[in-house]
């Protein structure tokens, strides 16, 4: 692993990990090395950064942290920091005019947002979500609102991901439904296994039988759907069940944003699924960086991959939803991987386990 600071790639670190998730939008990474006393510190806050694993670009971003020990003989330097991405989490808006509009592009929102702010981010929307209504969204922050937090309010309207590439820009995605080469594989008995270490886990404590969303439609943009019923303006709602989980566990939530009944009710599967998603998880370690160890791809998020580990008694192909590359002077190279069900991130998630509920939750 080497860290190329101001076009300078620096190497013969002690320890350095790079951590990659699809479900977060800023990547991160921290790198320590020792130099011997009296050279001068190489790094400084805020320098521009990228992560280079076995030769490849997989984050780019900014120095944040940069912490020294020092005795009379060496240097401990740590440095740590985020991909450019991360300017959008720490921001937020000032004054900004209403987004809106017929054919309003979940990209073009976000483009909005990062020009206001000022950040030298990059969309790329691979999964197209279909444009906003000029009848039911209008896309008003207030002065002081997160500026990561008001465009994934309208991420999660349209049930998309939003997560970052090995540029730093963001990527609007989904659940790719790729299938990588390659297993994560523990088969007893056998003599090319690649798991070092695993563990399972099935935590149903975050999830629900009922998902009710309540809403109602903003009337500025109703006002250009024309007539529309008062009742219907400010009640609109929907919801689901999921059968795996008993009757008696309920989960109402408001809306982020206006909402109309059908918006209602993907939002409610979309929160059923990513709670299914976040409960069921299984993690490995294997070793080097690559699939197969050094011959194939970079371990990447969002792939499907086969899983056969019999210590857990599992046999499917799993969805990566993380990647962290760790090199350790005394362990070497290891990437340490997380896994999620492979329809995670879907509205279509064991559809057949899920039934609508009543439209009216309010």
């Amino acid at each position: 692993m080497r860290l190329e600071v101001n076009g300078v790639q620096y190497t013969n670190f002690t320890s350095a990990k790079c951590q990659i998730r699809l479900d977060s939008l800023s990547n991160s990474f921290s790198f320590n090395a020792v130099a011997p006393g009296g050279q001068a510190l190489p790094f400084k806050a805020t320098d521009p950064c990228s992560v280079i694993v076995d030769g490849e670009k997989v984050l780019t971003g900014n120095i944040e942290i940069v912490s020294v020990d020092y005795d009379g003989t060496d240097h401990i330097i740590a440095v740590s920091g985020r991909d450019k991405t991360a300017d959008l989490l720490d921001s937020t808006i000032g004054n900004i005019d209403d987004l809106g509009g017929e054919n309003l592009t979940l990209k073009a929102l976000i483009e909005q947002v990062i020009a206001h702010v000022g950040a030298s981010i990059a969309v790329i929307d691979e999964a197209s979500p279909e444009p906003y209504s000029a009848a039911e969204d209008i896309a008003a922050p207030e002065p002081g609102d997160n500026a990561f937090s008001f465009i994934e309010t309208y991420a999660r309207k349209r049930q998309v991901l939003l997560t970052s590439n090995g540029d730093g820009n963001i990527v609007i995605t989904t659940n790719s439904g790729i299938k990588a080469a390659g297993a994560v594989q523990h088969i007893i008995g056998a003599e090319d296994n690649n798991v070092m270490q695993s563990n399972f886990s099935y935590d149903t404590t975050g999830r629900y039988n009922a998902y009710r969303m309540a809403s109602g439609l903003n009337p500025v943009p109703s006002n250009n759907a024309g007539d529309i019923d008062l009742a219907a303006l400010v009640s609109q709602g929907g919801g689901v069940f999921d059968d795996e989980i008993r009757a008696g566990r309920q989960l109402v939530l408001v809306a982020e944003a206006p909402f109309s009944d059908s918006n209602c009710e993907s939002r409610a599967k979309w929160e059923a699924n990513i709670r299914k998603a976040r409960g069921l998880i299984y993690s490995a370690t294997v070793p080097l960086f690559r699939v197969g160890g050094d011959s194939g791809n970079l371990w990447a998020i969002n792939r499907l991959y086969r899983i056969v580990d019999d210590y857990v008694g599992k046999s499917e192909s799993m969805l990566c939803n993380s990647v962290e590359f760790s090199y350790d002077v005394d362990s070497g190279r290891n990437t340490s991987l997380g896994f999620v069900g492979k329809k995670a991130y879907t509205l279509f998630l064991e559809p057949d386990k899920y039934a609508e509920v009543a439209s009216n939750v309010a």
